[in-house]
């Protein structure tokens, strides 16, 4: 990580996707407005966001309040997943009646329980303004270490042009999506700079001595992703933090899973995670197994027959 980042990273955007931005805020001068922010984060820890979403059609817009359509955010997140492979690294919002261009303690206390719930190693925060007709945005960054979230204030650093999503996206989706009335973007001061262009995704890499850096626990990793992307298609492998990796996986009609490995796999078991009709449900796969069977031994077995083995017994 770069020492002049203080760990937090730099924060990208397409000029387009700011412009999306601002056109949503001019529409909205006196009652709060906002969307979510989609793209991915780099090996260093930067943030490119590529496509920005708006407000839905069922979200609340109060004087000094807003809250996203939660079905139009997660029809969009399934399908810019799918199709693009982004994943959802943050959210915005206006403060038009707030008058700050900051985020407020509720917004903290907001992203700090999110990011726990949902064990989010950095997140991106953006707040809004329109002053005399102009609108712009603050950047926040947001990073999970040792379990307890800080936050500071990036630049934007904005990449000219139009991003890879967008046209396509809008084109394909027009029909399900909330475009601003608002034509031109006109911007107030912000806290941003040029940049030539968005770093690329990369390769995910990991800590000197990780499970993954090895060949053979990769293999049997792919395995696991194997099995469950042969009974549920949709199955993704994401890197969440340094030392955590999930698969997420979706049983149609059902619930939503998460497969967890966390900082202490293999010597601890992972764990499962359901989402389903807004309750959450976990199981520790070390506390499952077969009459007989030993609760948890990956080194005798082999990682992937034992989480395929408590996957089974829990009928995923």
């Amino acid at each position: 990580m770069e020492t002049d980042k203080g760990g937090y990273g730099d924060i990208y955007i397409f000029r387009e996707e700011l412009d999306f931005m601002m056109r949503v805020i001019l529409d909205s001068p006196q009652m709060e407005t906002g969307g979510n922010l989609f793209g991915y984060w780099t090996a260093e820890g930067d943030a490119v966001v590529v496509y920005v979403l708006g407000p839905g059609p069922k979200s609340v817009r109060r004087f000094t309040s807003f809250v996203q359509d939660a079905d139009y955010l997660q029809r969009h997140v399934d399908l810019l997943s799918r199709e693009h492979r982004l994943s959802h690294i943050g959210v915005w919002h206006s403060h038009h009646g707030l008058g700050l261009s900051h985020p407020s303690g509720g917004d903290v206390q907001s992203i700090h329980e999110g990011m726990y719930a949902d064990g989010l190693s950095r997140c991106v925060l953006a707040i809004g303004v329109c002053v005399r007709q102009r609108a712009s945005a603050n950047a926040f960054s947001f990073v999970n270490l040792h379990h307890r979230v800080t936050m500071e204030q990036r630049p934007w650093l904005v990449v000219p042009g139009e991003g890879p999503v967008r046209a396509r996206y809008d084109a394909a989706h027009g029909d399900s999506l909330i475009f601003p009335f608002t034509s031109v973007a006109v911007y107030g001061e912000m806290n941003a700079r040029g940049a030539q262009q968005a770093p690329a995704a990369g390769q995910v890499t990991f800590e000197r001595g990780f499970w993954l850096n090895d060949r053979a626990n990769r293999l049997q990793l792919k395995q696991i992703v194997a099995y469950i992307q042969g009974r549920y298609a949709d199955a993704r492998l994401l890197k969440v933090d340094d030392e955590t990796i999930e698969v997420r996986f979706e049983v149609p009609g059902r619930a939503s899973w998460r497969l967890v490995f966390g900082p202490d796999f293999p010597v601890r078991a992972p764990y499962v995670v359901r989402y389903q009709e807004g309750e959450t449900s976990s199981w520790n796969l070390g506390a499952l197994g077969r009459p007989g069977a030993p609760l948890w031994s990956p080194l005798s077995d082999g990682i992937a027959p034992s989480v395929i083995n408590r996957l089974k017994d829990l009928s995923i």
